[in-house]
């Protein structure tokens, strides 16, 4: 499937296009009027109910009239038809369609079942499909406004060099508005609509291959085929073309992996932000800052340390701080001979610490700022310059401006302006963002342009190993309904069966103490106890637990107590667990689980007591290699503990390494009704003593049985 004839048509016909000439066109019509007016000259056919004029093209009453087959036809008939003109289309040559009628799966069932036999004839045919439901596509440098919102009947954007995907055309709207208010540069404008054939991933990939493209701008509401997202984003990386991506529902629930505390802690996002970190993605938290990040990391380079030149020390002061809680740059200051230069042009009491507060003192001769300017850019403590400026009068403003131009020429590094002043110096800023001086109104929106481009840097400096060539994330199932755990003793049958290692262990159906105390005897003493209730699987919240009981008669003694503990909280008793008991020096969690976009997820964290009080974990897809996992226990903070902080010996990463590749290769054959797995505490001992799971619970979607 080649998306260049849907993208960059020479010949278009549409079908379905009004003949009378309203004040809001719609549909056909807008698309057609969009065409002309922004200056496509290429040939367009209208197919319309009867034969008509419309701005001097002749329309004709079906596709079989034509004597050439157009390179993208364009539907725009009701729901029902849509399934004939596309076969009436398919069967004279066509293979680009971009369906803007909506009534599909955005409408219910009956809707999806139409979307799903649409889809699955233009597939047959190796055709490409925009939509449906879609407000189509602008591609700015080659003039092709094949969309039917209303924002482009004013203007469009200039061309430039981010291409936008966006699952929402309304917003797309929107940030056509952004890019040219703020002077960003698009190659490309595409509304996904239902990717009912052929949908982000598709786009991705485009724009990987699109000359004009040098970074790609996502706004995702769904993932719908993770493992073609994350081939094409190995593309993007290969190519060196930057992905910056806002995810809608950032507080999303239900996800499969929300099954006991490794849900809890993964959250809504956990699997997407592990696939942001592990493709070197650019997660932006704020919709505002999506095409300027973009944009950013596309042209102005990577900067690890940075200079703030400023009018304001409070205003430089405001961007120091976030720069800093951002860790993303080093704030060096300046060296004594950049501040020699500078010191015929400041006054002495102002700060020359970064960031350097100039006042107002340079502008009082013409080659002040400017002077200042050259100082820092020149100063080798500094990758890249910030200047960080309040509203100042016009003919300061147009100084700052020239400087900014000439240092940039000049030297190469990229020099950005941090000024809320769009009104007041909006000629000026203007004059800027022309030039392709990075301009930022907004802080925080410049703290993530300059944390993404190292993101950016540290991907492309060690590329992800989710990149590696034969990655691909697996397709998670569908699976209705809420996991339901599984008993400790049923869950560790399910992990033994498949060659997981336990300490010693009995389960004792019912109360009986006898069998328990002769299974006691068996395991070994001390002994831990575990009551077995179902449904529960927080078990030392209800005193369910027993460690290290030396006898049989501290055994009996806390037997008695877990029964009043069942009586109490009306449980149903299953049975007890005993176990021979271990001395790990610490706790960990490890946990598998199944994220409805991005497949299989491991996670790692603090465990034990300190599961929910820490909060220390991290998520990774899989699978992953011996390194990749080292790495994600490493990121954790117990890993210090884990390492040997502050004179405690070192704990056996060995073991636990290897336990957690052993965990982590279960995923593939864990079965359909699969919904989660929590080791909850894996206790690590000294190094060469091993890692032991204590605890552990399988999550199944539906009945126990």
């Amino acid at each position: 499937m080649s998306l260049a004839k849907l993208i960059d048509p020479d010949t278009i016909a549409i079908v379905g296009v009004s003949t009378r000439k309203a004040a809001f066109q719609v549909g056909g019509r807008a698309i057609f009027d969009h065409l002309r007016l922004h200056g496509y000259d290429r040939r367009i056919d209208l197919v319309t109910r009867e034969k008509a004029v419309i701005d001097g093209v002749e329309t004709i009453t079906s596709l079989s009239e034509l004597s050439h087959v157009p390179d993208c036809v364009v539907v725009s008939v009701p729901a029902d038809d849509v399934y004939a003109t596309v076969e009436e289309a398919l069967g004279l040559g066509v293979r680009a369609f971009m369906v803007i009628t909506g009534g599909f799966s955005e409408s219910g069932e009956e809707g999806a079942t139409k979307q799903a036999r649409l889809a699955a004839l233009v597939r047959r045919h190796g055709a490409a499909m925009l939509g449906p439901n879609t407000t189509g596509f602008v591609n700015l440098g080659r003039r092709v406004a094949m969309s039917s919102t209303s924002r482009i009947t004013a203007s469009l954007p200039r061309p430039g060099v981010v291409g936008l995907v966006v699952q929402s055309g309304a917003l797309g709207s929107a940030l056509m508005e952004e890019a040219e208010r703020a002077g960003i540069g698009l190659s490309h404008v595409i509304s996904t609509g239902n990717e009912a054939a052929t949908g982000v991933a598709d786009f991705v990939q485009f724009l990987t291959d699109d000359p004009a493209t040098r970074a790609i701008a996502l706004y995702v509401e769904g993932i719908r085929e993770s493992s073609r997202l994350l081939a094409a984003a190995r593309s993007a990386h290969a190519a060196g073309k930057p992905v910056v991506l806002y995810k809608a529902g950032r507080s999303e629930a239900g996800r499969r992996t929300a099954a006991g505390h490794t849900g809890a802690l993964m959250g809504a996002r956990g699997a997407y932000e592990a696939a942001v970190r592990q493709l070197g993605w650019v997660d932006v938290a704020a919709i505002e800052d999506l095409l300027p990040v973009a944009q950013y990391v596309a042209t102005a380079g990577v900067t690890r340390s940075l200079g703030i030149l400023t009018v304001s020390g409070g205003y430089g002061g405001c961007v120091a701080d976030a720069l800093e809680s951002s860790g993303a740059v080093t704030l060096p200051s300046p060296a004594e001979a950049t501040v020699a230069r500078m010191r015929s042009d400041i006054p002495a009491f102002l700060s020359t610490r970064n960031p350097v507060d100039i006042a107002g003192t340079p502008f009082r001769r013409p080659e002040g700022f400017a002077t200042c300017l050259d100082a820092f850019a020149d100063d080798p403590a500094f990758d890249g310059i910030a200047v960080a400026n309040t509203p100042i009068i016009p003919p300061w403003a147009e100084a700052v401006a020239d400087a900014m131009l000439a240092a940039g020429r000049r030297t190469g590094k990229p020099i950005s302006l941090v000024s809320p002043s769009d009104i007041f110096n909006g000629a000026q800023l203007g004059r800027l963002r022309q030039e392709g001086v990075p301009v930022f109104t907004r802080i925080d929106t410049f703290v993530a342009a300059v944390a993404g481009a190292a993101t950016v840097d540290a991907a492309r400096r060690a590329p992800s190993r989710l990149l590696r060539e034969g990655r691909t994330g697996s397709e998670a199932p569908r699976l209705d309904g809420a996991p339901i755990p599984l008993s400790e003793a049923a869950s560790k049958k399910v992990l033994k069966d498949r060659g997981l290692a336990f300490p010693r262990e009995a389960f004792v159906p019912g109360a009986d103490p006898a069998a328990l105390l002769l299974a006691a005897r068996e395991v070994g003493y001390p002994v831990t106890l575990k009551g077995m209730a179902a449904g529960v699987v927080h078990k030392s919240e209800l005193g369910l637990v027993a460690v290290a009981l030396p006898d049989a008669a501290a055994l009996q003694a806390r037997l008695a107590t877990m029964l009043q503990s069942v009586e109490t909280h009306a449980l149903t008793l299953e049975g007890f667990l005993l176990a021979e008991t271990v001395r790990p020096q610490a706790e960990v969690i490890l946990g598998l689980g199944l994220d409805p976009e991005f497949g299989p997820t491991l996670t790692f964290g603090a465990g034990g007591i300190y599961t929910e009080i820490m909060r220390d974990v991290a998520v990774r897809l899989l699978p992953l290699d011996r390194e990749e996992v080292a790495a994600m226990i490493r990121s954790c903070r117990i890993s210090a503990l884990l390492e040997g902080a502050r004179g405690l010996p070192a704990l056996d990463m060995e073991a636990l390494i290897d336990l957690t590749i052993a965990v982590a290769d279960l995923a593939p054959g864990l079965g359909e009704d699969f919904a989660g797995l929590e080791l909850n505490p894996v206790g690590v001992g000294r190094a060469g003593e091993g890692a032991w799971i204590l605890d552990a619970t399988v999550f199944r979607m539906g009945a126990l049985s």
